[in-house]
């Protein structure tokens, strides 16, 4: 596997995880028992949020390492049919703080990766640090997956609104509507009514280069409520 396709599928399971294990390095107590929020890919860093009274934010205060484990949940047109995962080592960093309105404070806990390895079926691929990290990988095929089942999961009455403003289909026909892919020039939309189902191609006015501008572009061509 050439190293740019290593990063690239390593940043896609990262954005698009089965599942995560966070294993910390010298700590007293045991991380099981303790509730975690995460946010997959921070610039390829895993983002964990966690009470001030953690035993990761200990841990991270003493100068912890980590291992984070990640499991694909890529599809296969992502994935190239690749049983793939990703481990992920290095150093734990306080992040600031997240919501504070509930009551309950929370801190952002960081792994700054040190090492990267890919497991591609099996076969350990190490790739490297800043290849992995590079901007080039921001909109890989795994965060475009996770952005197009989020959409198509939790702004389904959004997405049959845009199809009625931007293809005139008249609302009370559509029963179903769903974002089949995206990519950063365009996206293919599916709906079904009483004819049936059916998929067109919306493509972008420019093509997208950020998250930020992917979402401006699904928002001005679909719905302005769809995050």
């Amino acid at each position: 596997m050439i190293p740019v396709d290593a990063a690239r599928y390593a940043r896609s399971v990262l954005s698009c995880p089965e599942a995560i294990t966070l294993r910390v390095s010298s700590q007293a107590r045991t991380l099981d028992d303790e509730d975690y929020e995460v946010t997959c890919d921070v610039h390829g860093s895993p983002v964990f949020s966690a009470s001030d009274t953690s035993a990761l934010l200990t841990a991270t205060r003493s100068g912890a390492t980590g291992v984070v484990e990640v499991t694909s949940a890529l599809a296969t047109a992502a994935s190239g049919g690749r049983r793939l995962e990703l481990y992920l080592q290095g150093a734990l960093v306080r992040r600031g703080t997240g919501c504070t309105c509930c009551g309950d404070p929370r801190s952002l806990v960081a792994l700054e990766p040190s090492r990267v390895t890919l497991f591609c079926d099996d076969r350990p691929v190490t790739v490297e640090v800043a290849r992995y990290r590079d901007r080039e990988h921001v909109l890989n095929p795994g965060y475009l997956q996770r952005t197009a089942e989020h959409a198509s999961d939790a702004h389904e009455q959004e997405l049959r609104t845009a199809l009625t403003a931007t293809l005139g289909l008249p609302l009370q026909t559509l029963l179903a509507a769903s974002l089949v892919r995206i990519d950063p020039s365009g996206v293919d939309v599916s709906w079904l009514d009483d004819a049936g189902a059916h998929v067109q191609r919306l493509d972008f006015l420019r093509t997208a280069s950020s998250p930020e501008e992917l979402g401006a572009a699904l928002r001005s061509h679909l719905h302005a409520g769809l995050c």
